[in-house]
């Protein structure tokens, strides 16, 4: 991994942490996320996965996507798209 990639890495990871404690305190079954990423192709190839008790509702799945938006955003992050059937 390149010294820019692993710093890439950090800020997500960052984000990614934050994003991982708001959405556990709204106490809907989230539990926790993980992220993959190809440095060769970012940020299209950047893919959040989240963990659930239970398979959440639409209306959650979407909330989730725009948290991971918008965190992700205030880094200088772009996430291409959001697919909430991923969820």
């Amino acid at each position: 991994m390149r010294k820019m990639d692993k710093k890439r890495d950090n800020t997500i990871v960052a984000a990614l942490t934050q994003v991982c404690h708001t959405a556990q305190d709204e106490g809907n079954g989230f539990q926790w996320l993980t992220h993959t990423v190809n440095y060769q192709n970012f940020p299209d190839s950047l893919t959040v996965v989240c963990v659930y008790d239970e398979l959440p509702a639409e209306s959650v799945k979407s909330a989730m996507c725009r948290l991971i938006q918008s965190t992700l955003a205030k880094q200088a992050i772009t996430a291409k798209s959001c697919s909430s059937n991923s969820i």
